[in-house]
């Protein structure tokens, strides 16, 4: 019984220690990173551009949206009004994938909408549109910053691993030919 335990705690410590020196997916950020791989941009949007408005990420590269802030002001004539604005992003040659954000009216000045969401996205492109619910807005602005940061796009995978689930490695039916 008590070799079980010493085997059993030996080879969690084991664990432990490759967990430590080896962790899944964490890369740390270096200040030169930051600098080289920072993403932020304003996009205006109002109540006369009803359409998208591209965002360019630069070729080769995939934007993560870490944070997206908001601030602007919408008015309508009838009871109330709730801006939204639409995030469009792609990945590859995926459909589009819509993300919808609704900040909210400032308690001491109707009218003025503000809001900070921490997300992630993922974009190979994006776009960005305003919407609205209730009542059609007579007045609609709003800034939108958008902070993240650039990666770089892997190199596809070679010709022999296009239909095999990205694994180079031929079926056992493949080598009996």
């Amino acid at each position: 019984m008590k070799i079980n335990r010493i085997i059993l705690t030996g080879a969690l410590t084991l664990l432990g220690i490759f967990a430590a020196v080896q962790p899944a997916a964490l890369q740390a950020q270096t200040d030169y990173d930051i600098y080289q791989n920072a993403f932020q941009v304003t996009v205006p949007i109002n109540v006369t551009n009803f359409n998208f408005t591209p965002v360019t990420i630069p070729t080769g590269k995939r934007l993560v949206i870490q944070n997206v802030s908001m601030s602007g002001a919408a008015q309508t004539n009838g009871a109330d009004v709730q801006p939204i604005i639409i995030f469009a992003t792609t990945l590859g040659t995926e459909t589009s994938n819509n993300r919808f954000f609704a900040p909210l009216e400032d308690p001491q000045v109707p009218g003025q909408y503000y809001a900070d969401f921490e997300t992630t996205m993922y974009a190979d492109t994006l776009s960005v549109s305003p919407a609205f619910s209730g009542y059609t807005p007579t007045f609609m602005a709003f800034n939108v910053v958008i902070t993240g940061f650039l990666v770089s796009m892997p190199d596809p995978p070679p010709a022999a691993a296009i239909g095999r689930g990205g694994n180079a490695t031929p079926f056992t039916h493949d080598l009996l030919r």
